[in-house]
């Protein structure tokens, strides 16, 4: 097993310590999406979100994905 990156760490910090308040259902390929609300905004001052991926590209192992 590789060594998780100084970008990956900083990536998960930032889910620590938040609820889901929702589950929020989308398609993507055809496919149920769940997506994640949070008790947070992002930085655009939206609703921040959770989406687990493959991996950031979608072709690998597990990365959950958000706008925090």
């Amino acid at each position: 097993m590789s060594a998780a990156t100084e970008f990956e760490r900083q990536h998960y910090a930032k889910l620590v310590g938040r609820q889901i308040t929702a589950i929020i259902w989308e398609e993507m390929e055809g496919q149920a999406l769940p997506v994640l609300l949070l008790d947070a905004w992002d930085r655009d001052g939206n609703a921040a979100t959770v989406i687990v991926l493959a991996e950031p590209e979608g072709k690998g192992p597990g990365h959950m994905d958000h706008n925090l």
